[in-house]
């Protein structure tokens, strides 16, 4: 795509009240300045296992986009943990609480939807430190920290974050 200012919404760009076709990703929407900053908003999904006699875990491998302030994130458990324990802390290996900071889910020995969440660590958009929000600009594994050892199978959980990521280059 060449320098143009613009929302593309849906596999459209709205520029000057006029629709053109673009080639995005779904579901996503996405601004573009005259500066050449490219940002909008995006999801990532990540999953993540805490093993038994653990109360944190991580991803497999860095995932989480660089220049990403995440807003909100939804919880979903995929693999219910056999002992009581519920989610605490969502961040990365510096700061395992820089997205999400002292969330109570449900408890997690059933699988399914826990709930959405406001994203209020000091890397995401609802910081409750008053500091300014900065998003990491080098990616990493998203790690958590659950309550207590989630028992003999450990507890699986698929977090899907809503956020704002900002590029100089354009997204394929």
């Amino acid at each position: 795509m060449g320098r143009y200012t613009g929302v593309t919404l849906d596999n459209q760009v709205l520029q000057n009240p006029v629709l053109h076709n673009a080639n995005i990703n779904a579901g996503s929407v996405k601004f573009y300045g005259l500066t050449g900053l490219y940002g909008g908003f995006d999801t990532y999904v990540a999953t993540v296992t805490v093993a038994n006699g653990a109360t944190t875990g991580k991803e497999s491998a860095i995932g989480m986009p660089a220049n990403f302030l995440p807003i909100a994130m939804a919880i979903q458990c995929t693999t219910a943990a056999t002992n009581a324990c519920s989610l605490v802390d969502v961040g990365d290996d510096a700061d395992t609480d820089s997205y999400c900071d002292g969330i109570v889910t449900n408890d997690l020995t059933t699988t399914g939807f826990k709930g959405i969440v406001g994203c209020n660590g000091v890397r995401a958009l609802g910081d409750i430190t008053g500091g300014v929000q900065v998003a990491t600009t080098t990616a990493d594994e998203v790690e958590v920290v659950v309550s207590a050892d989630p028992g003999a199978t450990g507890v699986t959980l698929r977090l899907t974050f809503f956020g704002i990521r900002a590029s100089t280059s354009t997204w394929s």
